[in-house]
């Protein structure tokens, strides 16, 4: 290495302030072994202290005195953590989402990662053997035999007398047993703890049963499209727009199947961890250990793992949500997007990027393709593939032609007309037990989780709000509580009225836990279960869905975790309980999501050999977007929803930047949000972006934490990107607000 000096970004880099690299000194026995990409420890700040950083670059040229730079310390890992590509990819978010170069690489690393060396290869195992002669042993475990407190040691004996030494954390898997029982026999010298460096490798076998199904024309076609691209090897992104049960799962597996015998791999996102499972088990059943997962449900050291296994070119196929986007693949020639529609692919923390667009970059750098699969696609998303900048791929009908599920409404204003007051209609109570007197299974759709989703008094209408949170508090009927859904708070229910001390307290608002609680009165003979964010705590919703597939479970009560990509063939009625609810949410996209969820739900009915049912029970059966919905007409909808998108230039005719002001004092937040509405206005001269605000945010306060927001619009993303960005810096420069936060975010999927 030529270079004396190496530039240096430090891992904590969060304010643009530091988001800069620190030159150091290369000490002479580093210069053979410093590449750039790598993790270093190095001294900061005047009481130098250690902190990591990452190198960026060398250079000879320096504007200091060689004696004032510091020294590097150490180098962390033994490899680049970062490859040049890797680089460019933080550099692009950087840029493309006004966050800091730090932040971008951060979510680049596997978690557990931080200030721990990343050992490529091998890994620390802690093991177990027997050092006593086997006629010790025997002889100990005949004298612990009957003593119940020393079982478990009995049964690691019996199992290291058959083959030896085994992996502590696989033998407290399988015994379900804790570290202390392997403790006390090495105390004993009956056995003896000690660490193996072993390469890292599949937690265990998988083995292939599963081959490719034949397709139909159309499926055919979609995957010819994508070979022919695929050969090329030059970027294009497809959109495969394909009705519920139309086969887009099995053309994504003989497509990466090419890729993968041609020895070059592929990332698959799902939009969140309850459709991990079920694309993981496909996958594997076909492709056997050169699938990988990940998700934040494992473990650090499992994440870093599959890191690992990727980076080494272990495996060919990462699967998992958005943050799998960033999976280490020397070989990445595809990314397919499941779902592309859903909003999880959109970051809400820092960096607030867009999936869609951080993978459409990664295969421009690779030359690879990058699939977008829906059956009810992102309306930005069409529309680039109606002007062609995406190529578009369409299943009209689903796989053996099975026909779609028979749709019916029910109008629940009736229903109260007849004195109904339940969750369930007189249709769907009727239909429900044909069903499962069928030996048949239900799914019943609430995207609302709870027993009721507010508390009222009937005296005075007092609402119970959260005290932290302007939002009204779910009852939950098991812990007998009223819990905030933002903050996580909870407080006793009340007896009596807080405001007028009327016994009149009522629950308004139907969630899942009242749906199950309704179902389990009506149906007392069926198996029921729930599937929300309270019940698939601890992985629990893997769970769930087997149970179901198994037929161990013949109403399953959920959120839009079972809206989405789910295949149960058995499954022939659904019901959606509150179809309108989310139809007149304060964001333009509301009915663009209320049709979305409604088609995605419909669709996981009939998808087997018998045919599906569908109730829809609304309030308002009339209204276009169900209508719509009902009928699977995903360009009826688009060609309606676009012209309103082009009349009032939103996406995507438009930009839009959010900002978020927040703090724990009201007055400071009305004060400092008008006050970068003047910078905004000022450096507007032109009028190039259009203004909206400040004003409260849909929610106004979360946690005691007060929030207002400005939106500004553009058509030029850019320039609204740096003018957005450039109003903050001015104010943070020039009038040094320290009583509030400041968020912004670029094309945000949610505005709350």
């Amino acid at each position: 290495m030529a270079e004396n000096y190496a530039e240096v970004l430090m891992e904590f880099a969060r304010a643009e302030e530091i988001d800069r690299t620190f030159t150091y000194r290369i000490p002479e026995e580093l210069k053979d072994l410093l590449e750039v990409g790598m993790r270093v420890r190095v001294p900061f700040g005047r009481g130098n202290r250690t902190k990591e950083g990452y190198i960026i670059s060398f250079t000879n040229s320096i504007d200091f005195p060689p004696s004032k730079i510091k020294f590097i310390y150490s180098i962390i890992d033994d490899f680049p953590v970062f490859t040049p590509a890797a680089l460019d990819l933080a550099y692009y978010m950087q840029d493309r989402y006004g966050t800091t170069l730090a932040a971008a690489l951060d979510i680049m690393l596997p978690p557990g990662s931080k200030g721990n060396k990343i050992a490529l290869n091998r890994k620390k195992t802690n093991y177990i053997k027997l050092i006593k002669p086997k006629e010790e042993v025997i002889d100990y475990m005949t004298s612990i035999k009957n003593n119940k407190t020393l079982k478990n040691q009995y049964n690691i004996l019996t199992i290291l007398l058959d083959i030896g030494e085994a992996p502590i954390n696989e033998l407290m898997e399988e015994l379900q047993i804790t570290r202390s029982s392997f403790n006390s026999l090495s105390k004993k010298g009956i056995t003896k703890i000690y660490t193996k460096l072993e390469e890292y490798k599949a937690k265990k076998d998988f083995a292939i049963t599963e081959t490719g199904y034949l397709l139909n024309r159309e499926q055919e076609d979609a995957l010819d499209m994508l070979n022919k691209s695929f050969n090329k090897k030059t970027h294009e992104t497809f959109l495969l727009h394909g009705i519920t049960g139309s086969g887009k799962t099995e053309i994504f597996l003989q497509f990466i199947e090419n890729i993968v015998d041609e020895g070059y791999q592929a990332i698959v996102l799902v939009p969140e961890i309850s459709l991990t499972p079920q694309t993981v088990g496909r996958f594997r059943r076909r492709f056997g250990n050169k699938v990988g997962i990940t998700h934040s449900r494992l473990s650090p050291r499992e994440r870093m793992d599959q890191w690992v296994l990727a980076k080494e070119g272990k495996i060919s196929i990462m699967i998992g949500p958005r943050s799998a986007v960033f999976t280490p693949f020397k070989n990445l020639k595809a990314i397919v997007i499941d779902e592309e529609h859903e909003t999880t692919y959109k970051s809400d923390t820092t960096p607030k990027y867009q999936t869609k667009e951080v993978a459409k970059f990664r295969m421009e750098q690779e030359n690879g393709l990058l699939l977008l699969a829906s059956a009810t696609p992102d309306l930005e998303s069409y529309y680039k593939a109606s002007v062609d900048e995406y190529k578009l791929l369409e299943l009209t009908s689903r796989v053996y032609d099975r026909p779609l599920p028979q749709i019916e409404f029910v109008d629940m204003r009736l229903e109260l007309t007849t004195g109904n007051k339940y969750v369930f209609s007189s249709k769907l109570h009727e239909e429900i037990q044909k069903t499962i007197d069928k030996n048949e299974q239900v799914m019943l759709f609430l995207n609302r989780r709870g027993h009721s989703t507010f508390v009222s008094c009937r005296s005075c209408g007092y609402a119970i709000k959260c005290d932290h949170c302007n939002i009204t508090m779910t009852y939950h009927l098991g812990r007998n509580k009223l819990m905030c859904h933002y903050c996580g708070m909870g407080k006793e229910n009340p007896n009596t009225c807080p405001s007028c001390k009327s016994k009149f307290i009522r629950y308004f608002g139907d969630g899942t836990q009242k749906v199950e609680e309704q179902a389990r009165v009506f149906f007392p003979n069926a198996n029921i279960a729930r599937m929300d964010m309270d019940t698939t705590r601890n992985n629990k919703h893997e769970t769930i869905l087997k149970n179901f597939k198994d037929g161990k479970i013949d109403i399953l009560v959920g959120t839009q975790m079972i809206a989405k990509g789910h295949d149960f063939p058995n499954v022939t009625l659904v019901g959606i309980m509150a179809a309108d609810n989310m139809l007149y949410m304060q964001d333009f996209r509301a009915s663009e999501r209320t049709f979305q969820l409604i088609t995605q739900v419909t669709g996981r009915a009939g998808r087997g050999e018998k045919p599906g049912k569908v109730l829809i029970q609304t309030y308002d059966p009339d209204h276009y977007c169900l209508q719509i919905a009902a009928k699977q007409d995903y360009l009826a909808f688009y060609n309606e929803e676009i012209e309103l998108r082009k009349q009032m230039k939103y996406p995507p005719f438009s930009h839009i930047f959010s900002v978020l002001i927040t703090s724990d004092k009201e007055d400071e937040v009305i004060r400092w949000a008008n006050r970068l509405m003047e910078y905004y206005k000022f450096y507007n001269k032109e009028k190039d972006f259009e203004l909206y605000g400040p004003i409260p945010a849909a929610i106004s306060k979360i946690a005691d934490i007060y929030r207002w927001r400005i939106i500004i619009k553009s058509s030029d993303r850019k320039r609204l990107n740096n003018y957005g960005l450039y109003c903050i810096d001015k104010l943070r420069e020039l009038d040094k607000p320290s009583t509030i936060a400041i968020q912004s975010d670029i094309d945000p999927v949610m505005l709350y």
